[in-house]
């Protein structure tokens, strides 16, 4: 019985600390202008040589996902949307077909580098 206490526990801790995670999200976006920006783009061209993320997505001011398959493009791009985002930057032909899909109105970047600049 003791072993049932614990997993539940454990469980209900890990559940406290993913909804903090979650109010905690919506904290990115543009410093001092109160937007919320996101960027999604496909994982296998957000890598740097054998990095597997790009410094620079790092020193973004914005949420970004990197989604591997399209069903993950999918939903980041949906979450962005129902989270109210001001902007959703998507970048890699599975994050725009799926912000195109899901009828986002998200700025296409054709790369890294244009996805970089339109989410500054």
């Amino acid at each position: 019985m003791t072993g049932l206490a614990t997993q539940i526990g454990a469980l209900l801790a890990a559940g406290a600390v993913a909804a903090g995670g979650l109010l905690g999200a919506g904290s990115g976006g543009r410093a001092g202008h109160g937007s919320k920006t996101a960027v999604v783009i496909d994982a296998a061209i957000a890598r740097d040589g054998r990095a597997l993320l790009d410094p620079r997505l790092r020193a973004l001011d914005a949420d970004v996902r990197l989604p591997r398959t399209q069903a993950e493009a999918t939903t980041d791009v949906r979450y962005f949307r129902v989270a109210g985002y001001d902007r959703v930057i998507v970048a890699g032909p599975r994050s725009t077909a799926a912000a195109h899909d899901a009828g986002s109105a998200a700025v296409t970047a054709t790369g890294l580098d244009a996805a970089l600049a339109a989410a500054r």
